[in-house]
């Protein structure tokens, strides 16, 4: 008898323990997609961290030193086609998707004398720039994509976007680049831009200039980038659509288990943190979002369970889909996401370890 209690016990111990891991295994995914809420849209200031221009006149001369970056067509009588180069600092976590509107606020370089101003397109860079040695000849004129770029025109003059006290007026005005970053944002990260004249050869030659970070002129700001991010859509409804009832399913287990748990108050601290991302990663990834389809099922039914202080079904089925599945967001998530997921992770093993 005492050996027969002493393998329901341990039978017990075991069930409990599988149950246990069962549920951890539930936080950790729910913390990947599922909440109610959605971060709030965003306005993002990108400002400049390098820029210079090329001239084709000078070839062999880097003009960092100026209070200007330069844009202009051929046979000037002071300079050739010159175009300019700017770095922005564009945060990691930016999700092209996200991204709403995009604009490039530029100052007219009060006292550089202006110029005739024209149509200039803006263009992603196809390799980085050093603004401090680079010259027309060390880069070729240049290398830029012409697959996607955006068009704008800049004013005559040299009072057409002053600054105030070195800064951004309310009320500047910026050039829209959102087809540009939205389909070539890793670029535009990590090499910069490219802003010429679309018609180097035309007749008469013109020319513009612009302030650049180097110019102390009060009237003048450095260059920046404005982003507008979208509201982004709630994971869970990614995933669901319009089916009300699973997403109520979810909501209740969230205010009902989730929200009186430390793990579970915790999940929801990091879905907030990553909510933009995980989204992200379903819109945009055709295998994460066939497995996470896959795997919803077993989810769901498991939370009914719990809500209903049922057992739940062949847990150890539901534990190697929903590891799977949490491998694969992690192998696919950026540094934050896996950090974070690797901390309920470790909550697992704590459990594992305890069997």
């Amino acid at each position: 008898m005492k050996f027969g209690r002493r393998i329901s016990l341990i039978n017990a111990e075991r069930k409990n323990v599988r149950r246990k891991r069962g549920f951890l295994l539930i936080l950790v995914l729910l913390c990947v997609l599922f909440e109610s809420g959605a971060a709030k849209a965003e306005k993002i200031i990108c400002p400049a961290a390098a820029d210079v221009y090329l001239d084709e006149w000078n070839p062999d001369e880097n003009f960092n030193y100026k209070a200007r970056v330069l844009v202009a067509t051929n046979h000037n009588i002071h300079h050739g086609i010159a175009r300019g180069l700017f770095y922005f600092d564009i945060p990691a976590d930016i999700a092209a998707a996200r991204i709403k509107s995009a604009a490039i606020y530029l100052a007219s370089c009060a006292s550089c004398g202006g110029g005739n101003g024209g149509v200039v397109g803006f263009y992603a860079l196809n390799k980085p720039f050093d603004e401090g040695t680079d010259t027309w000849n060390s880069l070729a004129g240049g290398d830029w994509d012409n697959s996607i770029y955006t068009q704008a025109t800049l004013p005559k003059g040299d009072d057409w976007n002053q600054g105030v006290d070195g800064q951004l007026p309310p009320g500047g005005r910026g050039f829209d680049i959102t087809a540009l970053l939205r389909g070539n944002l890793d670029k535009v990260r990590t090499n910069g831009i490219m802003m010429r004249f679309v018609d180097e050869h035309q007749e008469p030659f013109t020319h513009q200039n612009v302030a650049s970070r180097e110019s102390k002129d009060p009237l003048d700001f450095p260059p920046q980038i404005i982003i507008q991010t979208e509201e982004p859509l709630c994971p869970a409804e990614v995933m669901l659509g319009e089916d009300r009832q699973s997403l109520s399913l979810l909501r209740t287990f969230r205010d009902q288990e989730l929200a009186k748990t430390p793990a579970g108050r915790k999940c929801i601290e990091l879905y907030y943190r990553n909510a933009a991302e995980i989204t992200t990663l379903l819109v945009t990834d055709e295998d994460l979002r066939r497995q996470t389809s896959a795997a919803l099922p077993g989810l769901l039914a498991a939370v009914r369970c719990r809500l209903e202080k049922r057992p739940a079904g062949n847990l150890r089925d539901m534990d190697t889909a929903l590891h799977n599945l949490i491998n694969s967001f992690m192998v696919k998530a950026g540094p934050r996401l896996q950090k974070d997921i690797a901390a309920i992770n470790a909550f697992l093993l704590s459990a594992k370890s305890s069997r």
